[in-house]
């Protein structure tokens, strides 16, 4: 399995969403946390789950932390980012 790897670019810490720039695609991967506290722009995260939504585990290599996040969406365009904040 491939495993994706992003740079943490956008974060609304009101709703805890996170928008992660998935350079490969040059799109953003938007997942919400159960707590934004411990993250911060330019944060690089990984995870296995290719595009898969819902709940999935997701690793973040700049702290050293691992949490099952609920990943919203994929492939959103850098315009798009507050409309789905």
């Amino acid at each position: 399995m491939k495993r994706t790897q992003g740079e943490v670019r956008a974060i609304n810490r009101e709703s805890s969403m996170v928008g992660v720039y998935v350079k490969q695609e040059d799109r953003h991967t938007v997942l919400k946390l159960s707590s934004a506290n411990d993250i911060d722009i330019g944060d690089i995260l990984a995870w296995d789950s290719g595009t898969a939504l819902g709940t999935q585990s997701y690793h973040n290599l700049t702290k050293g932390w691992t949490a099952d996040v609920y990943v919203a969406n994929h492939g959103v365009a850098t315009a798009n980012l507050d409309v789905q904040f």
